[in-house]
């Protein structure tokens, strides 16, 4: 149901004349708006005096509709339970019917924000064969359009200092690749995040290496600490997400102390116990998630501005050198994340001497040719290296044609459960490739294996040549 027609069944039938008196009052809507619903409804949804009707809020308020806003969903009065309370009884005890616990609750919602005109309220229809209360039945929404208008979410405080970043930590999360030793975390006995290498492709975890994955790392460990010190659980935004969006609508130089999340995590968690901020902002920063500054004896935090470091400017020649067999050794104390990334994508990597060498790859090159030619990195290394370069001009002549590898074979497989048979035997390899209508692509040097796997089920190879 969009906002159009919610407004619509809100102002026909959800909302006395009473409510449409208060509501035009708060918004500053002209008297004789109130007589005619049609034109209440058109005034209801405009600009007119939304931004002084959510400026009259109490702080508590504009957090909780800042996050009606970030979900962008309706939601039935037991949602602003982390809002106003209710009579709701502890875990394990009974008390009364919904109508009894949130009673209260709806008298505050309906006084305080739908009379002041920023939220609609409907009520939905009955399902067939479900008994329910029309308390049960009332939605209520925030309209996307009044998001803009929202006084800011949180208190920050402003000063120019530059503050203390742990930006080391991320380059010794790269030396993992030549077997350095790593700070200990809660994910260390995990392999999601692990960068190996394995037939020249570099990975983090189980997928290809990303520099968003990097910093998904970076966050997850400080979502595991934070977790191993605190029993909290919740099933909607977690300690860590919230955290991070409040950091996020921070402007330039402005800064938050900890104890000013308590009020945005009680209400977008929906958790009403103390939350450990200081502790939460703390651990953020040391793993390099967050800046801290310490100024008139009180710490504040942000995000950096940069999370990898300003070295995207950084010249080639200073993180990359060609040795005398033509193959690339990567400074990775040096080289910027989004420089390492491009090279995994158009090369085969290796470690020699505890040193990370990359080598080029024709396949790879002709794969990701579009995405990364622009790169300065990709310039210096047709400069630089001869064969990158023997490489990245072979691949922009057969760019758009059609190529038949070298020493491949193809084989059409009619027969399912052969198929099946020989992918099974070959599951641990990534050089067998099944292929639409029957057909599986391999390397010449699995035929003899293949040869005996087809004649021992019984069945004959046909061969076709091409003289």
């Amino acid at each position: 149901m969009d906002t159009q027609i919610m407004l619509k069944q809100m102002c026909k039938s959800d909302i006395n004349d009473s409510d449409i008196k208060a509501i035009c009052k708060s918004r500053g809507f002209p008297a004789k708006e109130a007589t005619s619903r049609d034109v209440f409804e058109n005034f209801f949804i405009s600009t007119i005096g939304i931004k002084e009707a959510l400026n009259s809020l109490t702080y508590e308020e504009v957090v909780f509709l800042h996050l009606l806003n970030k979900i962008h969903k309706k939601v039935g009065i037991e949602y602003f339970e982390r809002l106003y309370g209710s009579a709701k009884p502890a875990k394990g005890y009974y008390y009364g019917t919904l109508n009894q616990q949130y009673k209260e609750t709806l008298k505050k919602v309906k006084n305080n924000l739908v009379r002041k005109g920023v939220l609609i309220i409907i009520e939905e229809e009955a399902r067939a064969y479900f008994s329910t209360t029309k308390l049960e039945r009332l939605r209520f929404y925030f309209p996307t359009e009044f998001g803009v208008f929202l006084p800011p979410i949180v208190k920050a405080s402003k000063f120019s200092e530059t503050g203390n970043f742990k930006r080391k930590l991320l380059r010794d999360k790269l030396l993992e690749i030549i077997g350095g030793e790593q700070k200990s975390s809660p994910l260390s006995n995990k392999s999601s995040f692990t960068l190996t290498i394995k037939d020249g492709n570099l990975s983090i975890g189980d997928e290809k290496f990303r520099v968003s994955r990097l910093l998904k790392w970076q966050q997850s460990c400080w979502h595991a600490s934070v977790e191993a010190n605190t029993e909290m659980q919740s099933d909607d935004m977690g300690l860590i997400e919230v955290t991070l969006y409040a950091f996020s609508q921070l402007k330039e130089q402005e800064w938050l102390p900890a104890d000013r999340l308590a009020v945005m995590l009680k209400i977008f968690t929906g958790e009403t116990a103390d939350h450990p901020c200081e502790h939460i902002c703390d651990v953020g920063w040391e793993w390099g998630c967050l800046i801290k500054v310490v100024a008139d004896g009180k710490t504040y935090y942000r995000l950096p501005e940069d999370f990898l470091e300003n070295t995207t400017s950084s010249s080639p020649e200073q993180y990359l050198q060609v040795e005398p067999d033509g193959t690339i050794v990567l400074d990775l104390m040096t080289i910027p994340y989004t420089a390492l990334e491009v090279l995994a994508s158009i090369a085969f990597l290796d470690v020699h001497n505890s040193n990370l060498r990359a080598t080029a790859s024709l396949i790879k090159i002709g794969n990701a040719l579009m995405t990364v030619r622009k790169e300065s990195v990709f310039a210096w290394l047709i400069k630089n290296s001869s064969d990158f370069r023997t490489a990245i001009e072979m691949a922009e002549k057969r760019w758009g044609k059609q190529i038949i590898h070298e020493h491949l074979m193809i084989a059409r497989v009619k027969d399912l459960s052969l198929k099946v048979q020989i992918e099974n035997s070959f599951a641990d390899s990534q050089s067998l490739v099944s292929l639409p209508n029957d057909y599986i692509a391999f390397p010449c040097t699995f035929l003899p294996a293949i040869q005996k796997l087809v004649e021992m089920s019984g069945h004959v190879i046909k061969k076709a040549r091409n003289e």
